[in-house]
């Protein structure tokens, strides 16, 4: 549970639009302790946090307030489809250069947006559909397997000389650990998100792909790491990947750790129910990953 002042820290919201909030439209309805305090779930931050960045969008609270969480998520991911449809001018340039085998060219014009971008919107827009991109082209033809591999080995060396660059967070700040379990080969997300993990000061372990569950558990028996991040992009997952993933969920070595899971394999099995275990949390994008991390260290920080 959440104090205001915890809510406010995470939301930005101010205590004043909160009591507000909840006086005109009832958009969420806090626990009271025996003094009257105010006491807020882990939905009741997440609902506040949608309708704190919608409203900063433009939305008029009047009209949000009563949706439920699925609502707001999806009129979000509207608000983001709404905001990519102008694309990143480097982008073009960038998938130029590819198709043309200019890796030389590729890896100038990245270095170049990461210069002049913050992380999240290096990230979301311009790494992310870039990879997207590139995979489609593959799919169709338009490139071959060797130019995917230069660019997906570009795109790894430049983040983890970043995240290189940055790791040097104290030894008493949360520490976070990325994979993917076996037969899940895509690491770009878990990636990416280790990325912007190592912006906000994290320690961050990077495993990597395809590996074991018991790999994983033992890896968090010594890291110790808050966080485990799972990344599931075949979509369906293979039934290995979500036994591996129940192996970790299960180990004795990860019950301190919270797991969190991200990509279009991971939002599958949640939308059919069939996530190995309840203490998996789904992340639905790159941008969700980044408000919780960011949620997760102020709250570390603030002591709460």
């Amino acid at each position: 549970m959440y104090s205001i002042k915890a809510i406010t820290l995470l939301t930005g919201l101010p205590a004043e639009t909160l009591r507000a909030w909840e006086r005109r439209y009832a958009c969420i309805t806090p626990l009271r302790s025996d003094t009257n305090r105010r006491h807020y779930s882990q939905q009741d931050l997440e609902k506040l946090t949608l309708l704190a960045q919608l409203t900063s969008n433009g939305h008029t609270i009047s009209k949000i307030a009563n949706m439920d969480g699925e609502a707001l998520r999806d009129l979000h991911k509207q608000v983001q489809v709404s905001d990519k449809d102008s694309q990143h001018p480097l982008l073009t340039q960038i998938i130029d250069a590819v198709l043309e085998y200019r890796i030389d060219r590729c890896e100038q014009l990245l270095k170049r947006a990461l210069v002049a971008s913050e992380p999240l919107e290096y990230a979301r827009d311009i790494l992310l559909p870039a990879l997207k991109k590139v995979g489609e082209l593959w799919h169709e033809d338009k490139l071959s397997i060797a130019q995917e591999h230069m660019f997906t080995c570009c795109v790894n060396r430049i983040v983890l000389s970043m995240v290189n660059n940055l790791s040097n967070a104290s030894a008493s700040s949360p520490a976070i650990m990325f994979a993917t379990p076996s037969d899940e080969p895509h690491e770009c997300g878990i990636l990416l998100s280790c990325l912007l993990a190592a912006t906000l000061q994290y320690r961050c372990y990077f495993l990597g792909a395809n590996l074991p569950g018991k790999d994983i558990a033992s890896a968090t028996q010594h890291l110790q790491p808050d966080i485990i991040v799972i990344g599931l992009v075949k979509t369906p997952p293979e039934p290995t990947t979500l036994e591996q993933l129940r192996i970790v969920a299960s180990a004795k070595e990860t019950a301190a750790s919270a797991i969190w899971i991200g990509g279009s394999g991971a939002t599958y099995c949640h939308q059919q129910a069939t996530l190995p275990s309840q203490r998996c949390e789904l992340i639905t994008d790159i941008t969700h990953f980044h408000i919780k991390a960011q949620q997760w260290m102020l709250l570390d920080r603030s002591g709460n």
